[in-house]
């Protein structure tokens, strides 16, 4: 398979992890629809002012997302269940 990761599978994202991607989707949505309306009040070049708009707010907004949600993980990880009569 393409994508097979059963050999070594995604760890689950904890609570405040899944609460810094939540905040990081509003974020960017929320700098999505400022980004259009910016960009509308400027009729002749509406591309150039959106892009210039969002990236500048969504590359921080990104960077910061991955930072905590690095920041939050989990320091000492459950143990591995072991097999029994192994």
């Amino acid at each position: 398979m393409l994508f097979d990761r059963s050999a070594s599978p995604a760890p689950e994202l904890n609570g405040r992890q899944r609460l810094a991607v939540i905040g990081m989707d509003v974020a960017v949505l929320a700098e999505l629809t400022v980004s259009v309306y910016m960009a509308s009040h400027s009729t002749e070049d509406f591309t150039t002012v959106f892009l210039k708009v969002f990236f500048a707010m969504c590359i921080p907004t990104v960077a910061a997302g991955i930072y905590a949600i690095r920041r939050f993980r989990d320091r000492h990880p459950a143990a591995a269940p072991t097999e029994a009569g192994a």
